[in-house]
């Protein structure tokens, strides 16, 4: 992966491709109902924004992602599939990537990165994930559905947008009715109500991204838990390309509460890994 496609890529895609480098080298559709399943709130500001209290209760999940990134016209995808544990802030994502084949292995908690190509017994490459410009909001192909939690308590953040969200309809998503809400949330907001470190990680995307206003929507369950959620970022492109890296950025997650099994590598099969050069900021 030279130089100048990294550079196509824009800031934080420049910093994806350096991950892959020093690696070698799905959403889940909703369908319309044809009858109301989920209550609708009220006040879908505040319904959105406990969403967040409320999933934060949540145990374990298996989660699907979807990244499209479009830039000067074309569009790349990284999907990727895997489950977290939320009581031990650890998950793991298998992700396809349109560079190769061969998926990648990454393991993820608050604010460290492990990778490695999947099915490898190499060693998994540590990666500091405060340091990524972004914050590893998306910077590894994915939205970790830590950061989705933490994004919805910026909802009504917002003010020059006024009412921010609005009831669209229902749903469901992976055999689960949810009630659907589109708006906006405010990044700066959301960093602001997190704790660390999603808090700096936060603040560092909020600076990262062109506008700390994000369109999105979420699909909530009858528990006002968030099952997926479709968020809209955008950064400006690298020279030579022009205008804006667009990323819609879409986390589904379902089986909740069921065991899963997911662990960080032993210290001895870690290495520890550097950001390339192009993608510094």
């Amino acid at each position: 992966m030279n130089a100048a496609t990294a550079h196509q890529w824009g800031r934080s895609a420049a910093l994806r491709l350096g991950l892959l480098a020093l690696s070698a080298g799905a959403a889940g559709a909703a369908a319309g109902c044809s009858s109301p399943s989920v209550s609708v709130a009220s006040d879908p500001v505040a319904a959105v924004r406990d969403a967040a209290v409320v999933s934060s209760k949540i145990h374990t999940a298996k989660v699907e992602t979807t990244v499209v990134m479009t830039v000067g016209g074309a569009d790349r995808h990284f999907t990727g599939v895997g489950e977290f544990d939320f009581d031990r802030q650890v998950g793991t994502i298998v992700l396809q990537t349109p560079q190769s084949t061969t998926p990648l292995d990454e393991i993820i908690t608050p604010g460290t990165l492990y990778l490695r190509q999947a099915g490898a017994k190499t060693v998994w490459r540590w990666v500091d994930a405060t340091k990524l410009p972004d914050g590893d909001l998306i910077s590894a192909g994915y939205t970790s559905p830590v950061f989705d939690f933490a994004l919805l308590r910026g909802v009504g953040g917002d003010t020059a947008s006024g009412d921010t969200v609005h009831y669209v309809g229902q749903d469901t998503d992976h055999g689960t009715p949810v009630a659907h809400y589109t708006g906006t949330l405010d990044l700066t907001t959301s960093a602001q109500q997190a704790q660390d470190p999603i808090k700096g990680e936060l603040l560092a995307a909020a600076r990262s991204f062109s506008h700390s206003s994000v369109p999105f929507d979420a699909y909530l369950d009858a528990q006002n838990k968030l099952r997926r959620l479709v968020a809209h970022f955008s950064f400006p492109a690298e020279a030579p390309q022009h205008g804006e890296v667009q990323i819609v950025a879409t986390t589904d997650m379902f089986d909740l509460d069921k065991p899963v099994t997911v662990v960080t590598p032993p210290q001895k099969d870690v290495a520890v890994a550097q950001p390339s050069a192009s993608a510094k900021r």
